[in-house]
């Protein structure tokens, strides 16, 4: 533990008065959109029926867009030009430009209703979800043309972009299939049956399609471009199976959070099981440094217990009768550079863990006061610079790791009822595509905690 780093970390952190951080002012927020587009220039959020464009360096407002009804759902365009607003209760999507600041295009889906949407990467066609799996609509803007591909699954959590491609998970007939087109002209590549019982995840992984079936079936399948299965893997029996995936930004290891609270490390070149982690307190070694959150008069801050001293970790007694089972590892995230995987245990929902890749061991333990509702990662990563992770859960409070070690950042006028211009209890954090700012998001406001090695006008 270096003391030197640390103090260098609160310098980086800095505070800007005695209650806080550097924080913008709060901003009116529904349903939590609020996004900084691809270029970071601007950030959109939803109010209402309104949607807002503002510029990230100096918050002052390009937009204001009226939308049909309340918006559920928005996302920029890859080439951050454009925005698409979503109202599901109407069925439509309405497309937008920042320039003119006008409609430019409705979509709407009529009787078949809409559940989703998303952009092409190359910013000419849109993809939207009608109800119940009928259909996806796929809109191309230059054309002013409709197709269609039937049967689809999972939403847009089963359309993968890929190169010049889209991967689609289909359903039909009681079976799992999935088809690859090319997405400039949508014409069919391949389309080949899947083994699984009820295809729960996709995701592509070092030019290979890594399919995991349901929650039910701890298995998982690795296919080519062709639609050949090179390999299944039954991870175990009689025991529920895959929760959550994330891939490495390298594509060379996927961690498997499981439903029996171990994440598997899996190997993208032999597709083995490299190493498994228990969420238990064998895990921790000396090496291990362990922070556990205190409370006094002062407000939030971390205290580092000695690993060698027996400690017990504030699990969860699991309720079967509740639908939303906390078992498992439900939260898997690695960092930019892919030196170090964040996980959560959902037994044990306060406390994150934090492996590093290089020996595969556990090098940090943060025990919170309360459940921990969002791990994100700096996208950034310098030689010269820490990798950082930002975690909240529901309170007051957004906390920061690094390898020096870890900050409670007191959000200023946080209570836990949100009233008018609070942002209330922090709910979600995301940030920036450049590493200089993170969102943070209310039930109904957001505001945005700036860094100060990056000048802003607020």
């Amino acid at each position: 533990y270096n003391t030197t780093n640390l103090l260098h970390l609160l310098r980086k952190f800095v505070f800007m008065t005695s209650q806080g951080i550097n924080l913008s002012e709060t901003f009116k927020l529904t349903k939590g959109q609020c996004y900084f587009s691809p270029n970071g220039r601007y950030i959109a959020n939803a109010s209402q029926f309104r949607l807002v464009v503002r510029e990230f360096e100096t918050l002052q407002i390009v937009a204001v867009l009226t939308c049909i009804d309340t918006i559920d759902k928005v996302t920029w365009a890859p080439n951050s030009k454009s925005l698409l607003s979503s109202c599901f209760k109407r069925g439509v999507s309405q497309l937008w430009t920042i320039q003119n600041s006008v409609c430019a295009s409705k979509l709407d889906e009529g009787s078949s209703g809409l559940v989703d949407a998303v952009w092409c990467p190359d910013s000419k066609q849109i993809l939207t979800w009608s109800e119940f799996g009928v259909r996806i609509n796929v809109w191309s803007l230059n054309h002013k043309r409709v197709s269609y591909i039937q049967n689809p699954k999972l939403n847009s959590a089963g359309c993968i972009f890929y190169k010049k491609q889209a991967i689609i998970c289909e359903r039909r007939d009681r079976e799992d299939y999935i088809s690859i087109f090319k997405y400039s002209d949508w014409t069919l590549q391949c389309n080949f049956k899947v083994g699984t019982d009820d295809l729960e995840s996709c995701h592509v992984i070092n030019d290979a399609i890594l399919v995991c079936d349901s929650h039910l079936t701890p298995r998982y399948f690795v296919y080519n471009f062709k639609g050949i299965c090179q390999i299944k893997i039954d991870l175990y029996s009689n025991k529920l199976g895959v929760k959550c995936v994330s891939p490495s930004s390298s594509e060379q290891f996927a961690a498997l959070g499981c439903y029996d609270g171990t994440c598997k490390l899996l190997n993208s070149v032999t597709w083995s099981i490299l190493k498994e982690w228990k969420h238990t307190t064998d895990a921790v070694t000396k090496n291990t440094i362990v922070y556990a959150e205190e409370f006094s008069d002062s407000g939030s801050r971390f205290a580092i217990k000695d690993s060698n001293e027996n400690f017990e970790l504030p699990f969860v007694k699991a309720n079967h009768d509740d639908p939303y089972l906390l078992v498992g590892v439900g939260l898997t995230a690695f960092s930019a550079s892919g030196r170090y995987l964040a996980t959560r245990c959902d037994s044990a929902p306060s406390v994150v863990w934090i492996w590093d890749m290089e020996d595969l061991s556990l090098c940090s333990l943060i025990v919170h006061q309360a459940p921990v509702v969002t791990l994100d990662w700096d996208p950034l990563h310098a030689k010269d610079k820490d990798e950082i992770l930002a975690m909240c859960c529901n309170a007051d409070h957004v906390y920061i790791w690094s390898s020096s070690g870890v900050l409670a950042l007191k959000v200023p006028n946080c209570e836990t009822l949100s009233g008018a211009g609070e942002l209330g209890p922090v709910r979600s954090i995301a940030w920036s595509c450049k590493g200089n700012c993170l969102i943070l998001k209310g039930d109904y406001h957001f505001c945005l905690c700036y860094f100060p090695d990056y000048g802003t006008s607020v």
